[in-house]
């Protein structure tokens, strides 16, 4: 229903002209009514389209927290008492490493001792013809730096030489063959001369 914009008068919709003051009706009187319907309409839409940005703009941001969350929780670092007892852990087993290693390493020296006092045990002498022959590599390659120290000695051993050192004067009273001369002055043959010199120089090298 239309109004007359004189005098307020209800129109009709087919009226031209309001029935109590003679105004002639004006087009924008006629459309009024369907321009208001469509202003309310177009409100309504944009009411409706702000509703649904503010609800995709909260529904995002809860979305981001959520994200953010997840990713701090994923990335947080183990609490301490779990470091403090990895570590402990590391510690025990480095730990027991170093003792297997020490007791491999004790074992293996007095296996090598106990198989080097056999050897010199098993043999009156550790090169026997080193006074009648020059020794080859291959003669002395396999004995240790012990060994070889002794079979130096033995050279001196064998004409009865008083050592002074009490560990050799030890080991070469224990066998039969040795018989202390203290009239020796060190003399040697030009085969037991080259011979110390070239067993000194392989205990040297090692």
């Amino acid at each position: 229903m239309d109004f007359c914009t004189n005098c307020g008068e209800k129109l009709y919709e087919s009226s031209r002209n309001c029935t109590n003051c003679g105004s002639r009706v004006a087009k924008d009187n006629q459309n009024m009514s369907s321009t208001l319907q469509t202003r309310m309409e177009i409100k309504k839409y944009r009411s409706k389209t702000r509703l649904l940005v503010g609800l995709g703009s909260i529904t995002g941001l809860l979305l981001v927290i959520g994200v953010t969350l997840m990713v701090k929780d994923f990335h947080k670092s183990e609490p301490k008492s779990n470091v403090a007892a990895t570590k402990s852990i590391d510690q025990t087993k480095d730990k027991a490493v170093e003792n297997k290693d020490q007791s491999s390493h004790d074992h293996h020296s007095t296996e090598e001792k106990s198989h080097e006092s056999s050897n010199l045990s098993s043999s009156d002498h550790i090169l026997p013809a080193s006074d009648k022959r020059v020794m080859s590599e291959e003669d002395i390659a396999n004995l240790t730096k012990g060994q070889l120290r002794l079979a130096r000695n033995e050279i001196y051993a064998r004409h009865g030489y008083v050592f002074k050192s009490q560990d050799l004067q030890k080991y070469f009273s224990s066998k039969s063959w040795y018989h202390t001369d203290p009239s020796f002055d060190g003399s040697l043959n030009e085969v037991e001369k080259e011979n110390v010199d070239f067993i000194k120089a392989r205990e040297d090298s090692l």
